[in-house]
């Protein structure tokens, strides 16, 4: 979800990471838990080659993870004054700081990066859910790639491109996912095996299909769902799909085409109509989703139904 004013957060993030780096460059996606936010996605580009030493960062208790997508002549940081590191980034290479050090950073080349911002609350939350210890830092090897970072990245920038309102489950989903994977494999966090869970108790497998099928034309989060069943956002969706075989998006993207199917056949409303009223957001997000799952177009399959 884009945000609407990285000012008002206040976070290093978004308009104010890329005009502090002088690069172009906004928030394009946020998920929050229990109404905090929990991770921010930045996208950066900057064709200049060379720019000046930036000036200190004010320490805030957040994580900043630059996730490279094309490859970086050299980056150089300082913590508290002190030099850290310096050298090239190859694409998909990850450097990681720690906020409250006061850091100052120096770009040659052109970039083409995403920036994850998490809030040391949202580390501290995810560990005491899990009845884990604290996460004191997180960090990376400079020269290691991350393939699952990489992947992530690729189908997170998809998502927020083509519909962030409509995919709002998906990314919250994906978003969570992230910060269960910076939480464990940047900062070591273990979960005790007590804390891994089960599916949904049975009411709550009924209340969350409840208000998916209520709610198909609306902006539902997994943060709206996991809420009814008085679970967290990241246990809810990991025990929906221990219960039932799928993801919570999935099971929504299920009901929303066999909705369609249900007016397509039912009605003579036009397509653009129906995509609206089954929570496609527009036409093409509709035809492209529908095609994906059933093998032919909203209007093929329709054509079809009614020459039959």
């Amino acid at each position: 979800m884009k945000e609407e004013s990285d000012g008002a957060s206040g976070g290093f993030y978004g308009r104010r990471l890329s005009q502090h780096l002088g690069m172009e460059g906004d928030c394009v996606l946020r998920v929050h838990r229990e109404g905090h936010l929990a991770l921010a996605m930045t996208r950066l580009t900057c064709s200049r080659f060379v720019r000046e030493r930036t000036a200190a960062i004010p320490s805030e208790p957040a994580f900043s993870i630059l996730h490279q997508l094309g490859d970086l002549d050299r980056h150089s940081c300082w913590l508290a004054g002190k030099p850290r590191y310096s050298g090239a980034f190859g694409a998909g290479t990850v450097s990681v700081i720690n906020l409250m050090d006061n850091p100052q950073c120096e770009f040659k080349g052109p970039v083409d990066a995403v920036q994850y911002y998490v809030p040391k609350s949202a580390l501290d939350e995810f560990a005491r859910e899990h009845g884990a210890k604290p996460v004191a830092a997180l960090k990376w090897s400079r020269d290691q790639r991350d393939p699952y970072l990489s992947t992530l990245s690729s189908v997170l920038l998809s998502a927020v491109e083509h519909d962030p309102e409509t995919n709002q489950l998906f990314t919250d989903q994906i978003g969570l996912s992230l910060l269960a994977h910076f939480a464990q494999s940047y900062g070591g966090l273990r979960p005790q095996d007590s804390a891994v869970g089960g599916g949904l108790a049975p009411w709550q497998e009924r209340r969350a299909k409840e208000i998916m099928r209520a709610r198909l034309a609306s902006g539902l989060t997994i943060a709206d769902v996991a809420a009814e069943c008085k679970l967290t956002p990241s246990h809810f969706a990991r025990s929906f799909r221990r219960s039932t075989g799928i993801a919570p998006h999935e099971f929504l993207s299920q009901l929303r085409i066999e909705e369609a199917k249900r007016q397509m056949l039912s009605t003579k409303l036009p397509l653009a109509d129906i995509a609206l009223i089954c929570g496609f957001g527009d036409q093409s997000y509709f035809t492209r989703v529908f095609s994906r799952s059933v093998g032919a177009s909203p209007g093929a399959w329709r054509r079809a139904r009614a020459e039959g």
